[in-house]
């Protein structure tokens, strides 16, 4: 399971991809909605894409739209479209006869999973994230999970340490395995 993130505005696409690795999931990300379906196309692990509304060439709506035409298989046969989050800094009560709140209401018509209002919500995108996980087919809830990886990153970190005899570097690692824990 991967987070595709979409923003024209290179640091919002960086910090909304490195807030979704802080909460423990992969994520890539892109900068154009054309790239984003190229990644669609080539990505299968793909399942969630959080995307801006207002990006030059293609925007977020038809991104959208695209996205659900997108013929995507693996061995086991097609995949369902990606779930979308939709983010923008409109505001539905503001200037209703907007262009862009009129591409904002036709988001919400179209059936975009989410619509969250920028700055995003930490805590609400979190739980918004969670509950697309749980609710994804069974076939993402019942992947396997690679626990050598991270284990053999601990245990390589662990020796690093004990060889430097840096009981600072000692206490910075355990805080932030404690940050970690609940990711398992």
């Amino acid at each position: 399971m991967k987070i595709l993130v979409v923003d024209d505005v290179g640091y919002s696409c960086h910090f909304h991809a490195r807030l979704i690795e802080k909460f423990g999931y992969r994520c890539c990300t892109a900068t154009t909605g054309f790239e984003a379906l190229n990644l669609l196309k080539t990505d299968n692990d793909i399942n969630i894409v959080i995307t801006d509304l207002m990006m030059r060439g293609m925007d977020g709506v038809d991104l959208f739209k695209e996205a659900q035409h997108l013929e995507r298989f693996t061995d086991d046969g097609p995949l369902d479209p990606p779930q979308f989050i939709l983010m923008t800094a409109l505001r539905l009560e503001k200037n209703s006869n907007d262009k862009d709140v009129q591409r904002l209401k036709l988001a919400q018509e179209l059936g975009v999973s989410k619509i969250m209002f920028k700055p995003l919500d930490q805590g609400e995108l979190r739980e918004t994230l969670r509950e697309m996980v749980t609710s994804a087919p069974d076939s993402l809830n019942n992947q396997p999970v690679d626990l050598y990886t991270p284990a053999q990153k601990i245990k390589d970190a662990v020796k690093d340490i004990i060889d430097s005899g840096n009981f600072g570097a000692a206490e910075q690692f355990i805080e932030c395995l404690n940050g970690e824990v609940h990711h398992l």
